[in-house]
């Protein structure tokens, strides 16, 4: 399965007058692309329930498969077809728990039942059933590729969420700029901190980010101001020195959907990252908004995708340090930049380094402790 972009005409929809019967058109799709689509829609985010949902389907495609066991129930007309499609749908959940090295407790069985319930219900409410329709409104008419596993761009690293988390793998990645990005390094480098960043933190996540494009790596970070921008510079720099074809690109990580990406003071930076052979990437469908919760969850991906994490400068209290629990937790190697021990922006980086959670980065531009050999970005078409 490759990436897929739907090209359509927009459209204007009203809610079905019956839903059931008009949902039926969806059970024709055999679109994996689109069944990922619509249940990240409708379980809204990450989930290990759905996740668990996925690993009981026994076809190539476990997303049409899980989606249409959703609307069969959702269609059932009778009772007793109710029953059989709930029996069906809770057995692949069972069975799914179990591949994952789980048990399905009763417990969990039950959220499964009250999830799904919710599930089905997000998906009556969508305005179209058209699965032509759908595709170009969970696309943004074309604005965003979606990338889901098995294409070529999708990252295997984030598998590791699979293994070594509670927190399931996303189950599809929308992507504004150039989707081979993802995939253009095989040990990525993400570059992350505090917001709030001065001068000394700024040169730091700048410079290392620079030289790490030079040397034709990824850097990843999550398009916020301060340590996460100078990043994203860093690595736009090395591109205006050095071309495309042997600098490396830059992925920023957004908590919400696409058509919400910010600060709107960075807007000029995401402009540049897609037209530098960048790209914009969320797990989320276009218009979700960015909640706080979102931002944690967004965290997970940042440390997944990389194969070295830096955090650049940290307060005590800081997201940052959240990407590098997540990367401690998925075996990723993590540096911390030392600072002034008088100083509270530096507190978080200097607590990981004398905790011996991550080593010290003591150079931006001696990054073989970082990276691997030098190399152009791998470009698949």
């Amino acid at each position: 399965m490759t990436a897929l972009t739907h090209q359509t005409t927009s459209q204007s929809h009203t809610a079905p007058a019956q839903p059931t019967l008009s949902a039926k058109a969806l059970l024709q799709s055999d679109d994996e692309a689109l069944a990922r689509m619509l249940l990240t829609h409708c379980s809204e985010c990450a989930n290990a329930l759905m996740t668990s949902l996925l690993k009981g389907c026994d076809s190539e495609h476990p997303g049409v498969e899980a989606l249409r066991a959703l609307l069969m129930v959702a269609c059932a007309t009778t009772e007793q077809e109710q029953r059989r499609a709930r029996n069906t749908l809770e057995c692949m959940f069972i069975l799914g728990t179990a591949r994952w090295g789980r048990k399905a407790r009763s417990e969990g069985v039950a959220s499964f039942q009250l999830a799904s319930q919710r599930w089905i219900g997000r998906l009556l409410q969508l305005p179209t059933f058209d699965p032509d329709a759908l595709c170009a409104l969970f696309t943004g008419q074309g604005a965003y590729t979606v990338v889901i596993p098995g294409s070529p761009y999708w990252p295997e690293s984030l598998e590791d969420l699979d293994v070594r988390s509670d927190w399931a793998p996303p189950l599809a990645l929308w992507v504004q700029g150039d989707a081979t990005a993802l995939t253009s390094c095989d040990r990525p480098v993400s570059i992350v901190g505090s917001r709030g960043v001065n001068e000394y933190g700024r040169h730091v996540a700048r410079n290392l980010a620079c030289q790490t494009a030079v040397n034709g790596h990824l850097v990843v970070s999550g398009g916020a101001m301060g340590i996460d921008a100078a990043a994203h510079w860093g690595a736009l720099e090395a591109m205006n020195q050095l071309g495309a074809k042997v600098a490396g690109r830059t992925v920023a990580i957004f908590a919400g959907g696409l058509d919400h990406c910010g600060p709107t003071t960075n807007m000029r930076l995401f402009e540049q990252i897609c037209a530098q052979h960048g790209a914009l990437v969320s797990e989320c469908t276009p218009s979700t908004i960015p909640e706080p919760r979102r931002f944690l969850l967004r965290n997970r991906l940042i440390a997944a995708l990389a194969y070295s994490v830096v955090v650049a400068q940290a307060r005590l209290r800081s997201g940052a340090l959240n990407t590098a629990g997540w990367a401690n937790e998925m075996n990723r190697r993590l540096f911390a930049v030392p600072g002034e021990i008088t100083t509270p922006a530096h507190a978080g980086c200097n607590r990981l380094i004398a905790d011996q959670q991550a080593s010290l980065l003591s150079s931006t531009s001696d990054i073989e402790q970082l990276c691997h050999e030098t190399h152009a970005p791998s470009i698949r078409p």
